[in-house]
C-alpha cells in the first residue's frame, strides 16, 4: 500500500466530471465531487463505493458543483439506488437547488392549480429532453432515470441526507460560510457568491413570467424539479472552438510562444449555470487541492487573490480545459505543478488547446505536469518531446478505459 495520505481518482466521464478525492490511510474521508453520466457510476464509481462500504468507511461529502448533464446524469442513479437499497452512507451533500436561490420574492405555503400544471408541464419537456439525447454525449438508455420526473432534489429530499448543513441549509455560497471546517480537513469555496446565484435565479423567474405574470413561488418539491429539468434542458452556451489546426505537422514549424501570442484576446464564459458551480479548496495536512468546476474565471481570480497562501498540489482545471474559463489573469493565480483535465473531447472539442498553451508559457519556469483521463487531439499534441523539454512540462494521458490516479 501506497504511503500516500490523499488519493485523486479521475473516472472516465466522457465529456464530464467525476471525482474522489480520499484523505489518510486508515478511517479515510472521503469527498465525491460531481459523478459524470450514468454510464460513469455503473462501469466505474458504484464499485470505488462499495469499496468504502466494504471498509466500513462513509461519503463524508458529495458535492455536485452545477446542473449539467456531464456532472449530474450519475448522481441521479447513485442517489436512486442508494435510496432503494442502502449500500454507503452519505453524511452530507452540497447541492444548490431552487430552494436556495430564491432571493427577491416572498414564498407562499402552497401554489395554484394553474402554476402547478405549468411546473408539471416543464418536468415532462425535461424528462422527453432527456430520452432524445439517449444515444448522444455518451448517453446510453440508462441514464434516464427510472422514476420519471425525479431530479437531484427529489433524490435527496427522499434519501434523508443532510442538504447544504454546513451552511444551516442554505445556498453553498461564498458569502454565506467561509471556510468549512471537516474533520481533520477544511473546505474554502471560491464560487459561488450572491450575484452569481442571482443570475441563476433570475433566469428560472424569466422562464416563469414568460408563462403566467405573478408566478407564486414555494418550498414545494415541484418547484425543485421543474427548476433543475429547466435548467438541464438549456443548451449550453456554443463556445467557439480553439483556431489552432490540429496538424501536427504545423507544430513542428511554430511554437507555444507564437500560439500564445497571436492569440491574445480573451473570451470570457458568462453561462449562468456555468456561473453558479460549486468551486473550493481542500486542505488536508499542508496539501491544497483545487477543484474549479465549471466556474468563471473573474470570481475565482479575484477570490485566489484574498488568499494568504497561492500554491495548490493540485489544480481541476475549469470546464474541461476551456479557453472561456481560462484567462491570463487566472493562471498567474494558478501557482501549482499539476493539473488534471476531465474529458474525452466530445464536447466543442475541449480542452482548448489555446487555453494550455497559455499556463505552458505562463508557468514556463515551473515544472508541471498535465494528467488527462483521456486522449484527445490537444493532448496527442502537447506530447511533444521538443516542446515538453523548452516549456517544463510533463503529460500523462490515460485511454479512458480506467480510473486515472494521483497520489500526494
Amino acid at each position: 500500500m501506497s504511503n500516500s495520505k490523499i488519493t485523486v481518482k479521475m473516472f472516465p466521464a466522457n465529456n464530464g466530471d467525476c471525482f474522489l478525492v480520499s484523505l489518510g490511510l486508515e478511517n479515510r474521508k472521503h469527498i465525491l465531487i460531481d459523478c459524470g453520466y450514468t454510464e460513469t457510476y455503473r462501469d466505474f464509481l458504484k464499485k470505488e463505493l462499495l469499496n468504502i462500504a466494504n471498509n466500513g468507511e462513509a461519503i463524508d461529502l458529495m458535492v455536485i458543483t452545477h446542473i449539467d448533464q456531464d456532472h449530474i446524469l450519475g448522481a441521479l442513479a447513485f442517489l436512486e439506488e442508494n435510496n432503494n437499497d442502502p449500500f454507503i452512507e452519505i453524511k452530507e451533500i452540497w447541492h444548490n437547488s431552487y430552494r436556495h436561490l430564491q432571493f427577491e420574492k416572498e414564498k407562499v405555503e402552497k401554489i395554484t392549480e394553474q402554476e402547478l400544471t405549468i411546473l408539471n408541464r416543464e418536468v415532462e419537456l425535461g424528462s422527453s429532453f432527456l430520452r432524445h439525447r439517449i444515444g448522444q454525449a455518451g448517453i446510453r438508455h440508462e441514464d434516464i432515470s427510472a422514476k420519471q420526473g425525479s431530479m437531484l432534489a427529489a433524490l435527496i429530499l427522499e434519501g434523508g441526507y443532510l442538504w447544504n448543513e454546513s451552511f444551516g441549509g442554505k445556498a453553498v455560497n461564498y458569502e454565506n460560510k467561509n471556510p468549512v471546517v471537516k474533520d481533520q480537513y477544511s473546505l474554502t469555496l471560491l464560487s459561488p457568491n450572491t450575484d452569481k446565484l442571482k443570475r441563476l435565479s433570475r433566469t428560472w423567474l424569466r422562464e416563469l413570467k414568460k408563462q403566467k405574470m405573478n408566478f407564486s413561488l414555494s418550498n414545494e418539491q415541484i418547484f425543485d424539479d421543474a427548476y433543475e429539468f429547466y435548467l438541464i434542458r438549456q443548451e449550453e452556451q456554443k463556445v467557439l472552438e480553439s483556431n489552432i489546426s490540429s496538424s501536427a505537422s504545423i507544430y513542428d514549424e511554430i511554437n507555444i510562444e507564437n500560439i500564445v501570442l497571436q492569440n491574445l484576446k480573451e473570451e470570457i464564459d458568462n453561462s449562468v449555470v456555468n456561473g453558479s458551480s460549486i468551486s473550493f479548496i481542500i486542505e488536508y495536512k499542508n496539501k491544497r487541492l483545487l477543484f474549479l468546476a465549471d466556474a468563471h474565471p473573474d470570481i475565482i481570480d479575484d477570490n485566489i487573490a484574498r488568499l494568504e497562501g497561492k500554491h495548490f498540489d493540485l489544480v481541476k482545471l475549469s470546464h474541461h480545459g476551456s479557453k472561456r474559463n481560462i484567462t491570463r489573469a487566472l493562471i498567474e493565480s494558478l501557482n501549482s505543478e499539476l493539473f488534471l483535465i476531465s474529458t474525452n473531447g466530445d464536447k466543442h472539442g475541449h480542452p482548448d488547446f489555446d487555453s494550455l498553451a497559455r499556463i505552458i508559457y505562463y508557468q514556463r519556469h515551473r515544472p508541471k505536469a498535465f494528467v488527462f483521463n483521456y486522449q484527445t487531439s490537444t493532448s496527442r499534441l502537447l506530447n511533444n518531446a521538443r516542446w515538453k523539454e523548452k516549456y517544463n512540462y510533463e503529460v500523462q494521458i490515460s485511454k479512458g478505459k480506467a480510473v486515472s490516479i494521483v497520489e500526494l
